[in-house]
């Protein structure tokens, strides 16, 4: 019997994947389209990102944690609550 020495698989692989509710460009059943990927961590969820919305019917736009993108009303013109500020779009690598 020969022994192999063990290899872990890629972090790529172990992490999960987006949601497709987060997903630039797809609007939930309350015409709120993602913007964008905003910020890294909202401070009263662990873990979570924060996503720009922008509404179909104003064109507002605010922000919300990627766990609540799917139920989210626009704060403006539909009664949802308030959302979270907007924090300024990060410098990229090419912009």
């Amino acid at each position: 019997m020969q022994l192999r020495r063990y290899i872990p698989p890629a972090r790529a692989a172990r992490s999960a994947p987006r949601a497709a509710t987060v997903e630039p460009g797809t609007t939930n059943h309350h015409g709120q389209t993602v913007v964008r990927k905003a910020a890294r961590a909202v401070n009263d969820l662990p873990g979570q990102s924060v996503y720009v919305l922008r509404c179909k019917g104003c064109g507002h736009e605010y922000g919300e944690a990627g766990i609540r993108v799917h139920q989210r009303k626009c704060p403006v013109c539909d009664g949802g609550k308030p959302g979270l500020p907007v924090p300024a779009e990060e410098p990229t690598l090419f912009g």
